[in-house]
């Protein structure tokens, strides 16, 4: 048997194996590559914990220090393949530019046309919108898991309706005037078109809390906003004259408790806000 013939042979007899071989695979589930979890970085605990509930077990998300002090908060920021921050006064956008990053970028407050505020994560509209626009984002740059990510987003939609709906309820209410001992919830009172009768609390003259005084008794103030580290003297002045009126005085913590969601937390706000609204506005 020559050569040529031996190589005919050899290559009908395995025609069937290839066969077989390509019915094997088209029949047998073929393993899926293993998936590598979207790395995300963030200065913000509340933008932590809404990455962490939308990619669950397809992320990888890491708070760093905005100034990047640590080798491992340069090593995680440089690695990230998404950068979500409060405003576009945040270090980390410095960072992205001097290090000439092409990371993805989630800035909460761009939601909202005025950039002069800060603390936009102390706003509840503005974490709902975040929940939002971080599910698209993700969704876009990793569609493979894009039913994932939506599924997860669903789940928090069900544990934020309340807030949602409460927020909806709040901004209906006209007219509403506020006093605050600090601007820290600006961003969320402009949303819900509250407005702040008094600029700066602690500019106020003795005339000036006389006159203050009386728009208290008159129910033209439907509320006083103050938070529990505001102690000076103007502070509990105000405090005092809203408790002689009959005002609703509401306290909010401006440190967000590390066994709450950023969502449960701001929940209790709103829930007082609905409740000084409805009070105040029964006095006018």
């Amino acid at each position: 048997m020559n050569k040529q013939t031996l190589y005919a042979i050899l290559t009908i007899a395995l025609v069937p194996i290839g066969i077989l071989l390509i019915f094997m695979r088209m029949t047998v589930e073929m393993p899926q590559p293993a998936h590598t979890p979207v790395k995300i970085v963030t200065d913000n605990t509340a933008y932590q914990q809404i990455a962490e509930s939308l990619t669950y077990k397809n992320g990888h998300v890491v708070v760093v220090n905005g100034a990047l002090m640590t080798t491992t908060d340069k090593q995680n920021f440089k690695a990230a393949e998404v950068v979500i921050t409060d405003s576009h006064q945040s270090q980390l956008l410095t960072q992205r530019r001097k290090m000439k990053l092409h990371s993805k970028l989630l800035i909460a407050s761009d939601v909202l046309d005025n950039q002069n505020y800060t603390n936009y994560w102390l706003s509840p509209d503005v974490i709902l919108q975040t929940i939002t626009r971080l599910t698209n984002l993700l969704s876009d740059m990793d569609p493979q898991y894009r039913n994932s990510y939506v599924k997860n987003s669903e789940k928090m939609s069900q544990e934020t309706q309340l807030l949602a709906d409460k927020i909806e309820v709040l901004k209906t209410k006209k007219n509403v005037n506020y006093v605050a001992t600090n601007q820290a919830q600006q961003v969320f009172m402009s949303q819900l078109g509250y407005k702040s009768v008094v600029p700066n609390l602690e500019s106020l003259s003795d005339d000036d809390f006389n006159h203050l005084e009386k728009e208290l008794k008159s129910g033209k103030i439907q509320f006083i906003l103050r938070a529990s580290q505001d102690q000076t003297e103007h502070d509990r002045r105000l405090v005092k004259l809203a408790d002689n009126a009959k005002i609703p005085v509401i306290t909010f913590n401006q440190v967000l408790p590390h066994d709450q969601k950023v969502w449960q937390w701001q929940l209790q706000l709103v829930k007082q806000l609905e409740n000084a609204v409805t009070i105040g506005s029964g006095r006018v």
